[in-house]
């Protein structure tokens, strides 16, 4: 009865993280974008309806609406972008690697999620080890661009 329920345990875990967890990232950012696209739009045509006489290519480049999606993010919300991923993968692989340690749950060989555990903390640690770095070697252009867009 316990290895049909950790078998089960298994494949449901592995279907809700190779599936599930998956899809709904997509899901979220596509409604993140929507959401940002349909403001836009509603700024942009509420903007022209009161004055009809402005170039829409104006309106757009003042809302932004043309930069890149890359291009748009500050140095320092890179770096904590970089410090959450690290935290995430840390914890995951910290997860998988006590779990098979331990023999609480196996999606696989012991020795496969052992190592598949500690390569993704190993990852989490590279990314944590990039935010302290990075933000040590990148802090006076941080403060410049944030000099500069308190400016504007």
């Amino acid at each position: 009865m316990d290895k049909i329920i950790a078998e089960v345990m298994g494949i449901l875990m592995a279907t809700g993280i190779c599936v599930v967890l998956p899809l709904m990232i997509v899901w979220m950012v596509n409604k993140r974008k929507r959401h940002e696209l349909d403001k836009k739009t509603e700024i942009m045509m509420t903007v022209l309806e009161k004055h009809p006489d402005l170039d829409p290519a104006e309106v757009m480049n003042k809302l932004d609406m043309q930069k890149k999606s890359t291009g748009n993010k500050s140095l320092k919300q890179d770096l904590l972008e970089k410090l959450l991923t690290g935290c995430m993968c840390l914890l995951i692989g910290l997860v998988l690697l006590f779990t098979h340690l331990f023999d609480v749950i196996f999606l696989g060989s012991k020795a496969m999620g052992v190592v598949g555990g500690g390569v993704v903390a190993a990852v989490g640690i590279a990314f944590i080890i990039y935010y302290f770095v990075g933000k040590r070697v990148l802090n006076n252009e941080i403060e410049a661009e944030e000099k500069r867009l308190n400016e504007q």
